[in-house]
């Protein structure tokens, strides 16, 4: 239904209200004259003619004022309806970006996603554990006696009608890493590590000589806050921490048995860090450490307690060093470590060392590297040509002890090496170690001179090696290495080995 225009219906209401009035003043005139009432009717009718024409007139100037704003409305639709597309065609746009930036992000999420599941190894404490290791294989020639074709520790005499020489290939150095990234609780972070190789024994099937079993090489809890850690576990021994270069002795460090104090052994460590500057370092270090005795274990299926052990004290190292350069990359350090030992009815002894170790960066990119000690009863070490003490019947010092008690074997050596590493992918180095037991007091002991390793009062070993890279993962090494070995009683035996060595690292 059509309302009207209030104009309109104002005017309508007048002309009802006057014909109102008009119809109430009629029934007066009815008593009037009749020319009378007709002139006021004729009136009356004259200014409603005139109304309606005001009326009409009105009704017109509505209507055009419709028109024109209805004209108005259609010119403005076309700019209203492109101010309006505008908008959304940008909105659009801007829809479109944002969808292929969230496209162009789950694409790579979703690679991420596929590398992690490519890389990860899932445990149950849902940590971070990382598997790595080092794939090698080794060929070796060997000319002359040695104790052991794998990794030759010392030259023994030559026996008649004997080949003195042999021809092999081992992967028993190869290695298994594990490492693992921990909670962090009182503001530390943990750390465990675990390292295994298969020098552990030979199979004994058949066909299988050449395979080696696993063994336990290291393992490792660490708890690491800022400037200090803490961290036990079967570790190499804190007072000599480096080795030479050398990937044709891995099972047993280079220079192992001639100068280089080498042994893992069960052991608790804190380290604390004091930065002097930029690029300087005090390094302080102490150690507990459960001290085994030299050579294998006595029974094949149970550990026997060591001369260490039997003593119910600990091992105690300490060490003292200093770094500087870019990243600490040189440093010297000074340790000392002392264990007493029990040999029950032969006496008590007390094992001590005083060590010094270095790695210096030399200019043309050279570096030195090296350690020097000097002790008594340093065989679970690593040294002591494979003994700790003597046991004489007579002794001729100072300070002459019963006939039957132990005496500490006084023992010194060390190794240095020289490093050329001119590119990334390539490196020389050249060594030398030497360790040198008392000659006097092997023989106030009256050793088994059958034994090769109870003979043996000095080894030397010279190696010079090339490594190559050709990518990170991949290594090629050629070796030469020199056996020197004085028995006390016999002349000196020598073997030379040449070795080949192949490795990737994952």
């Amino acid at each position: 239904m059509r309302v009207p225009d209030p104009h309109t219906l104002m005017l309508r209401v007048a002309a009802g209200v006057l014909l109102l009035s008009v119809v109430a003043t009629a029934r007066p005139l009815r008593a009037q004259q009749p020319t009378q009432v007709h002139s006021e009717v004729q009136a009356l009718a004259d200014r409603l003619d005139t109304m309606q024409r005001q009326l009409d007139l009105t009704q017109r100037q509505l209507q055009e004022t419709r028109d024109a704003l209805a004209k108005m409305q259609q010119a403005m639709a076309p700019s209203g309806a492109a101010s309006c597309t505008e908008p959304s065609q940008s909105d659009a746009a801007s829809l479109q970006q944002a969808v292929a930036e969230v496209r162009e992000e789950q694409s790579v999420q979703q690679a991420e996603i596929a590398v992690h599941e490519q890389a990860k190894v899932e445990t149950r404490s849902r940590y971070n554990l990382k598997l790595g290791g080092l794939a090698l294989f080794n060929t070796f020639e060997n000319d002359g006696a040695v104790d052991s074709i794998d990794v030759p520790a010392i030259a023994i005499a030559r026996a008649p009608g004997v080949s003195h020489g042999s021809l092999g290939a081992s992967v028993r150095q190869s290695l298994i890493t594990l490492d693992a990234t921990g909670p962090q609780f009182w503001g530390a972070r943990t750390y465990a590590n675990v390292q295994m190789d298969f020098f552990g024994g030979l199979s004994t099937a058949d066909y299988t000589s050449t395979a080696g079993t696993v063994r336990m090489r290291a393992a490792s809890i660490e708890t690491q806050w800022p400037g200090l850690s803490v961290h036990g576990g079967l570790e190499r021994l804190l007072i000599s921490q480096s080795s030479p270069t050398s990937y044709a002795s891995l099972a047993e460090p280079a220079m192992a048995w001639s100068g280089n104090l080498w042994a893992w052994v069960p052991q608790i460590t804190a380290d604390k860090t004091f930065n002097l500057g930029d690029s300087n370092q005090l390094l302080l270090s102490a150690a507990l450490a459960d001290i085994p005795d030299p050579g294998p274990n006595s029974s094949q299926y149970v550990r026997l307690a060591s001369a260490a052990e039997k003593s119910r004290h600990p091992g105690v190292e300490a060490r003292t060093g200093y770094a500087w350069s870019a990243n600490h990359a040189s440093q010297i350090a000074f340790g000392g470590y002392i264990s007493p030992h029990s040999y029950g009815q032969n006496g008590n002894v007390d094992a001590w060392a005083a060590l010094a170790d270095w790695h210096i960066m030399l200019p043309w990119r050279f570096a030195l590297s090296g350690e020097a000690y000097k002790g008594q009863a340093l065989g679970g070490l690593g040294g002591g040509a494979f003994k700790d003490v003597a046991i004489p019947s007579y002794y001729d010092g100072e300070d002459e002890p019963e006939s039957t008690k132990a005496v500490g074997l006084r023992d010194e050596g060390g190794w240095a090496q020289l490093k050329f590493h001119p590119r990334d992918f390539f490196e020389l180095n050249s060594a030398f170690g030497q360790d040198n037991d008392s000659a006097a007091q092997m023989r106030a002991d009256g050793v088994s001179l059958a034994n090769p390793y109870s003979g043996l009062a000095r080894n030397q070993t010279f190696l010079g090696n090339v490594v190559f890279r050709p990518r990170a993962s991949f290594l090629l090494s050629f070796e030469f290495r020199k056996l020197r070995s004085w028995q006390l009683v016999s002349p000196l035996n020598a073997a030379q080995i040449l070795s080949l060595s192949a490795g990737y690292e994952f």
